[in-house]
């Protein structure tokens, strides 16, 4: 799951609603929305992840019969509602763990949680589209964690930076 930490930021940020998820999708995970070919694919390579074009999944749960928002996914063909992550820079963000491909335990104040590519993802690990613990200076959007929260019942409260 994600949210915004301010309602100000929801006027600020560029979104993204005309592309398709090319897997299956929940809201916080990381995409890159492509206007030519209609659709929303999660980063391929490390690049596209280090890029400043991340867009961030946040679609309005209009499934009535979603009783739990930990629930709601984007079926692979819906249309995906992105917010490009750099338009965000220095406000707060909230992020659940399932979109995390570390582990919660080992996340502390003060990371950095970066766009996972698909070669981070393999048969034991699924993190295609999920973020992930990096100290690595390349990546151009992050998010730094501030606090461990209750969000999403294990989440984390953060801001998004922009490297240059």
């Amino acid at each position: 799951m994600f949210k915004f930490g301010t309602i100000g930021a929801f006027k600020q940020v560029r979104n993204n609603p005309r592309t398709k998820a090319t897997i299956e999708l929940r809201n916080g995970y990381v995409v890159i929305p492509d206007d030519a070919t209609g659709l929303a694919p999660t980063a391929a390579t490390p690049t596209q992840a280090k890029s400043t074009d991340v867009h961030v999944v946040y679609n309005i749960i209009d499934k009535p019969e979603i009783r739990s928002s930990a629930d709601f996914k984007i079926e692979i063909g819906e249309h995906v509602r992105a917010f490009r992550l750099a338009d965000l820079v220095g406000l707060p963000v909230e992020l659940s763990y399932d979109t995390v491909k570390d582990d919660y335990t080992a996340i502390n104040k003060n990371d950095v949680l970066v766009p996972c590519d698909d070669t981070d993802d393999t048969p034991s690990i699924k993190a295609k589209g999920k973020w992930k613990v990096s100290a690595d200076p390349e990546y151009k959007v992050g998010i730094k964690v501030l606090e461990k929260t209750s969000f999403g019942e294990k989440g984390f409260y953060g801001i998004v930076i922009v490297r240059d």
